[in-house]
């Protein structure tokens, strides 16, 4: 998947989950993280967690929601 279409798909998951976020350009922000789309890879940054980047071609969006889910509810 390319980048525009990650972040399409991403938003509507995040929407179907019924997990609160705000969309500011490229960056999509959660309760749990900020998800940068930057040219060749999402960048995941959560607090007290080492910065991630994941080349678009290996983002998992169902891994992806899974894991922002686990954040919130521990939260």
């Amino acid at each position: 998947m390319d980048k525009n279409a990650v972040k399409t798909v991403l938003c509507e998951r995040l929407a179907l989950a019924n997990i609160p976020y705000q969309r500011q350009g490229n960056q999509v922000l959660t309760a749990s993280a900020s998800l940068m789309f930057q040219p060749q890879a999402l960048i995941l940054r959560k607090p007290g967690k080492a910065e991630r980047a994941l080349p678009y071609h290996k983002v998992r969006i169902s891994q992806l929601l899974l894991n922002l889910q686990e954040a919130g509810l521990s939260a």
